[in-house]
């Protein structure tokens, strides 16, 4: 079962420089407070929409779309996705991007025959997880992060791009930034993304004051300056 239940059937931002269609899965193994997407913690039966109907509606589209992105939710959760990719791949000429947490690098290797982008949304150090609700430990969290930016590195033909949401109460700091460096590969974008509170589930986050463009640009600046890393960026909308 992959717990498809939403659906967007075209958008101009999800898959940079691509048009798209946008499945979002599911069910997902952290609770972030600053998450925009509640609805998708858990599904009933009832709510998923069939493997036949997702490609149905990517086969109605394949003329005038590049590519399909699968987000949620956590889509690296359902190892039975790697299977519909290989189905999309097999019956259109379409670009695949999946959108992660990372902490799932085994669907990864599986997935990455079929898949042309990769986001992986790292949230904190190692450390801070166990804020966002995750049950694994901080050895645990470390290795997975580790063993996916290996993975990564070893896929030339997949771009790759990180990003973290800049909530201010588990990134305070530029040492926090620069700690996790040690997980995103040295050629990956990566990408400072505005914290917006009125979206978030969670009350403390929404009552959270979020840092503001200018500062994010000032964080940029001071990150490049200090890492020598040109591939960072700021990205506001979301």
């Amino acid at each position: 079962m992959i717990p498809i239940v939403g659906h967007q059937s075209i958008s101009l931002v999800d898959f940079p420089g691509k048009i798209s269609t946008v499945f979002f899965f599911a069910g997902c193994d952290l609770r972030c407070p600053y998450c925009h997407n509640e609805s998708l913690f858990s599904f009933k039966i009832e709510d998923i929409i069939p493997k036949e109907k997702v490609l149905q509606e990517i086969e109605k589209r394949s003329k005038f779309i590049d590519g399909v992105v699968f987000t949620g939710g956590e889509p690296a959760l359902y190892e039975g996705l790697v299977d519909l990719l290989k189905e999309i791949k097999e019956k259109n000429d379409l670009e695949i991007k999946i959108d992660t947490n990372g902490l799932n690098p085994e669907f990864i290797e599986k997935a990455s025959p079929y898949i042309n982008f990769v986001a992986i949304d790292i949230k904190t150090t190692p450390d801070m997880y166990c804020e966002l609700g995750s049950k694994l430990t901080e050895s645990e969290i470390r290795h997975r992060l580790t063993e996916t930016k290996s993975i990564l590195e070893g896929k030339k033909n997949i771009r790759v791009e990180y990003r973290t949401t800049m909530y201010p109460p588990l990134i305070e700091s530029y040492e926090r930034v620069y700690k996790m460096f040690e997980f995103i590969p040295d050629s990956a974008e990566y990408y400072l993304q505005k914290f917006v509170s009125d979206k978030a589930w969670s009350s403390t986050a929404r009552k959270t004051t979020s840092y503001t463009e200018d500062q994010l640009e000032r964080m940029v600046l001071e990150i490049r300056r200090n890492t020598r890393k040109e591939n960072v960026f700021v990205r506001t909308y979301l």
